[in-house]
């Protein structure tokens, strides 16, 4: 479970609003172009080209690949160098949180948010941040402010839904899934995180009612645990 919750924070921590000239970067970082994604970054850097940005974007091609040491070493330039440029504290938060010292990398994401309270990046992490240390209304509250900023946003429901089940808040937990799925029919996590609460719920129709649904929206995980739901 602490796996599944690694890998949303690390999706979204790459899923960064880029400025235009730097779209091109994020998009080769999020297919995994690394090769690319590092030229077009050193040729910015190398040129003086929005450098502060070209720095930051290097520091997340380095997230990307584990390589923690270096990430730093971009973090500590932006802060010597352009110390106004507030998210480097959104990738020194991201450094921290894979280091596993998530108290840091919620301080990290206040600084971030201090300067933007809209940042839904920084806020949606920080949640992912709070649910690793097991706050858990913490969690709920910046997936809450995320909804009010992004209402059409399906992973914000989703991500609160998860919390909400793991929270035992069941009713709570049901109509985000449902509204997740609204906004997009392919999650099928939502649809397992479904399945379970009903199954919980000692409602085993309804359970395998959504696993039938999962299965027709092309969930493959869904079709191998059918037979531990439609019994």
């Amino acid at each position: 479970m602490r796996q599944f919750i690694l890998s949303c924070f690390l999706l979204l921590g790459m899923l960064v609003q880029a400025q235009s000239p730097f779209f091109r970067v994020r998009e080769t970082i999020l297919n995994d172009n690394l090769l690319i994604a590092h030229q077009l970054v050193d040729s910015s850097i190398e040129k003086g080209y929005q450098k502060d940005s070209a720095i930051y974007y290097k520091g997340l091609i380095h997230l990307k690949t584990m390589e923690i040491k270096a990430a730093r070493k971009s973090y500590a330039t932006l802060i010597k160098n352009y110390p106004g440029f507030y998210q480097a504290h959104y990738l020194n938060a991201l450094i921290y949180f894979l280091d596993n010292n998530f108290g840091r990398s919620i301080d990290e994401f206040n600084l971030v948010l201090a300067k933007n309270p809209n940042d839904t990046k920084a806020l949606y992490n920080r949640s992912v941040a709070f649910g690793m240390l097991e706050l858990n209304k913490e969690a709920i509250n910046d997936l809450t402010a995320c909804i009010a900023i992004e209402p059409i946003n399906s992973l914000f429901y989703y991500s609160r839904a998860y919390w909400f089940e793991i929270t035992l808040k069941y009713d709570e937990a049901i109509k985000d899934y449902e509204q997740c799925l609204e906004l997009d029919t392919k999650n099928y996590d939502a649809y397992l995180g479904l399945a379970y609460i009903y199954e919980n719920k000692k409602d085993p129709v309804k359970a395998c009612a959504i696993i039938s649904k999962a299965i027709a929206a092309g969930s493959q995980i869904a079709e191998d645990l059918k037979e531990n739901f439609c019994k």
